[in-house]
């Protein structure tokens, strides 16, 4: 089983971010979700964790007790698979080193929002943290000696050039990050900067090339999604096994869960989730889920593979998904490889996964 705990809680609200979140809270808030969380968790019988993933808002944002019983609720709620994955997310400015002694102790992976290595290109993303701040928790975050450290990057932002791309590599050269996220500015409705936020989709598509070029030549990561570089290894489990349709549970506002056939998100309200309200049902037919599960692990350049396949619930026969594909390879001249026993996007194909995933997807 895989589990997602969502802390939707934040200093402040980033200009380009859309996810549930409660900017500004209260100690109260804090209380009040660590309590409910205790509760359902006490409530549930939980499978042995394969991976568990605590994101948010800021989960760092709680503070060294609150962020410690947080730990010890998940340690005594779930029994944990010898080599289980425990991913966190942090901001810089809420790092100090007592948290990050108390994360390090629990998590095995730590994703810092860093956005940007320019203050001046975060001031525009909306995202607040100083130099110092930054500085400050990368230099613990790297005496820790985390197993697994991610940095996430935005591009694409109006005023950014290629040379200035290739300088946050620099800044990343020197730090000991196994993983590289790397997301282009998509402003979307419900986030500061709205829907008609202008972005130069051609200087995007260009950065997401040279992305994969300055990963590896500078920081000897190499491309498994989209938008994610790792080292042999060094790959986020707990994404890979989502995507591939893996069994996952949702605890907090927003949380989304699988069960292998119906995904369940809980009310994106606090309040309402408080006070115990239903998680919403997306029932869908299992072709179509099947459809669905097929399409979201083509954005990896692994792709899939047959023994792969046989291991997603309900799984029709790979036969099947080979006919799939090759109607996308007649359709859509290089951007689908096939063989008997694997199907996966070409680079090109990555390119224009969207556009592809809507063929699957009808």
């Amino acid at each position: 089983m895989n589990y997602y705990f969502h802390i939707p809680f934040c200093r402040q609200k980033c200009a380009y971010c859309a996810f549930y979140s409660l900017p500004h809270p209260e100690n109260a808030q804090f209380d009040a979700y660590l309590t409910h969380l205790e509760k359902t968790l006490s409530a549930t019988a939980n499978p042995c964790a394969e991976t568990i993933y605590l994101g948010g808002g800021t989960p760092t944002l709680l503070d060294a007790p609150r962020l410690k019983k947080l730990f010890d609720l998940i340690r005594q709620a779930i029994p944990l698979a010898e080599n289980c994955e425990i991913s966190i997310e942090a901001n810089p400015e809420t790092l100090d080193e007592e948290k990050i002694f108390l994360i390090r102790d629990f998590a095995t992976r730590i994703s810092v929002g860093v956005q940007s290595f320019f203050a001046e290109k975060r001031t525009r993303l909306g995202r607040v943290c100083s130099d110092g701040a930054l500085q400050r928790a990368l230099k613990l975050i790297s005496e820790a000696k985390f197993p697994h450290f991610n940095c996430d990057l935005i591009y694409g932002v109006p005023g950014e050039s290629k040379a200035s791309w290739a300088h946050e590599f620099d800044f990343l050269a020197d730090l000991p990050v196994d993983h590289l996220s790397c997301y282009a500015l998509t402003p979307e409705e419900g986030s500061r900067l709205g829907g008609n936020y202008p972005v130069d989709d051609d200087l995007a598509d260009d950065l997401w090339e040279l992305t994969a070029t300055f990963a590896r030549e500078k920081l000897g990561l190499t491309r498994y999604e989209i938008s994610n570089y790792a080292k042999p290894g060094g790959e986020c489990r707990h994404n890979v096994n989502v995507w591939r349709g893996g069994l996952l549970r949702g605890y907090g506002p927003a949380a989304s869960g699988f069960d292998g056939v119906d995904r369940m998100t809980q009310v994106g309200d606090f309040a309402a989730w408080l006070a115990g309200a239903p998680a919403e049902l997306d029932h869908i037919s299992i072709t179509e889920r099947l459809n669905e599960i097929f399409a979201v692990n083509l954005r990896t350049t692994g792709g899939w593979t047959r023994e792969m396949w046989t291991r997603v619930p309900h799984a029709d026969a790979w036969i099947l998904r080979q006919n799939r594909a090759r109607d996308l390879q007649n359709r859509y001249s290089g951007v689908i490889l096939i063989t008997e026993q694997k199907i996966a996007l070409s680079e090109k194909g990555l390119r224009y996964w969207n556009t592809i995933a809507e063929e699957l997807l009808e």
